[in-house]
């Protein structure tokens, strides 16, 4: 991998991070249906590879205001995951399903907060036990933060990141009835190279 150039995935390794999305969209949408005791539906989700430079311009114009977690993975293959939701799509849907569950009593920000970063973290879980599940390392993500702003601003939160870093993103929509929130999910692993990843595939 010379250049710079994205990480060119062969077709066993793209499958490979495709069966991670498609699981981990299954775990999350049975996950955030209990939660949330009505059907949730995650769309089928885009895999992709690319350089950490490239990842701004792909998830969002400079204005895009998002809501952000951002959590550390400890273990065999560590790194940073962020996941990010338009911030208006997300807020909105959490007040939705708050009223629903407590009535119509104010929400204050730090409830809409906490279950905001509740519905992160089982995103972002589901689809680190998938690959935990796939590749049998052993993964364990930290306690997530939570931040509002630009994308960029999303991005200054993660900790010494070259800007031709391999990131592996997935990017999906879970929908409730009509209320649709736009959300990807990243994971940025510490060595910068996705290869031992995809090595515990078996697919290197």
């Amino acid at each position: 991998m010379s250049g710079g150039q994205s990480m060119e995935l062969n077709d066993l390794q793209k499958d490979a991070l495709k069966e991670v999305g498609n699981i981990g969209a299954g775990h999350a949408a049975t996950a955030l249906s209990q939660l949330l005791n009505t059907k949730i539906n995650l769309s089928e989700p885009r895999i992709d590879v690319i350089k950490f430079r490239d990842l701004a311009s792909r998830v969002g114009h400079a204005n895009r205001t998002v809501a952000a977690l951002h959590m550390y993975v400890r273990g065999e293959a560590p790194g940073q995951m962020i996941c990010l939701f338009d911030r208006e799509q997300a807020l909105d849907f959490v007040s939705q399903f708050l009223h629903r569950v407590i009535g119509d009593i104010q929400i204050f920000d730090s409830i809409a907060d906490s279950t905001l970063k509740e519905l992160g973290n089982i995103i972002a879980g589901s689809y680190l036990t998938a690959i935990i599940q796939l590749t049998g390392s052993n993964l364990l993500p930290s306690v997530p933060t939570l931040s509002y702003g630009t994308v960029q601003a999303a991005f200054r939160t993660l900790m010494s990141i070259l800007p031709d870093q391999d990131v592996f993103l997935i990017e999906s929509s879970f929908l409730d009835k009509e209320k649709e929130v736009a959300g990807q999910f990243i994971l940025i692993p510490e060595t910068g190279s996705l290869t031992p990843l995809l090595a515990a595939f078996g697919v290197e």
